[in-house]
């Protein structure tokens, strides 16, 4: 199914990790305690976007990329 809202994953996942914040940005994002005690599935989450926002060319690219390594340290204790 085709996002109304925004143009592609990517800038869906950078208004994510930049926009939003607290438990709108978790649940936006798939965040749930699952992350917090499985470090596998913590990285795999993070892997992924990574990746994506590692060829992006969007301007705030380096926010979300500043935002997402924030939200895997808390994941990592």
């Amino acid at each position: 199914m085709e996002d109304l809202y925004f143009k592609n994953h990517e800038a869906r996942l950078i208004f994510g990790l930049v926009v939003l914040s607290q438990k709108m940005q978790m649940d936006f994002l798939g965040i749930d305690y699952n992350h917090y005690s499985d470090k596998k599935a913590a990285e795999i989450w993070y892997s992924n976007i990574k990746d994506v926002l590692a060829v992006s060319k969007h301007e705030m690219k380096d926010a979300a990329l500043e935002n997402l390594d924030k939200l895997y340290k808390g994941m990592k204790h």
